[in-house]
């Protein structure tokens, strides 16, 4: 069984400006547990485990679902708990995008046809940047304006792996677009 899902990888440039974004905010607020820059993405489907002879069949028809869709920027506009106000989890959420809910809708037809079954709740795109403590709580509002860019040019079906540090993402295949 492998563990999978399909997401935007975060580019050089949107790392960098996270990065800078973040440095003041992580002197500050020393009871989170920041994701490694390496495993930050916009998920855009969640397919959990499955079988290594479903995952094949998924990477063999992979680059072809995105081979027409033009590349673009997506504005993460602020820093916030989520998916809840009382959440431990931080994230950059973004503005509404009618491209990105496009990619969404593919990616969502792509996996039907694969008769993958998806969580049908409302599509909430956003990047984790750290998770809060387990009893530990901010002094400070969480909620910053953002405004950080994110270049969506190519879509990676991920596999994640677990060890006692957290969790690793890895690449399984990448599509680029145009």
């Amino acid at each position: 069984m492998q563990r999978v899902f399909i997401g935007v990888p975060v580019d050089r440039q949107t790392q960098q400006h996270i990065n800078a974004f973040l440095e003041p905010l992580k002197r500050l607020w020393k009871d989170i547990r920041w994701e490694a820059e390496n495993n930050r993405h916009l998920t855009l489907a969640f397919i959990g485990n499955k079988p290594t002879t479903e995952v094949e069949n998924l990477l063999r028809s992979f680059n072809e679902i995105y081979q027409q869709e033009t590349h673009f920027k997506y504005r993460l506009a602020t820093l916030t708990l989520f998916p809840e106000p009382t959440s431990r989890t931080i994230a950059l959420v973004a503005e509404p995008s009618e491209a990105l809910d496009r990619l969404f809708q593919i990616t969502r037809r792509f996996l039907q046809r694969h008769k993958v079954e998806l969580d049908l709740k409302a599509f909430r795109p956003h990047i984790t940047l750290g998770k809060i403590a387990k009893g530990k709580h901010l002094k400070t509002n969480v909620y910053q304006p953002a405004g950080i860019n994110l270049n969506i040019n190519k879509i990676s079906l991920y596999q994640s792996t677990s060890n006692v540090s957290g969790s690793i993402y890895t690449v399984l295949k990448e599509a680029q677009l145009k």
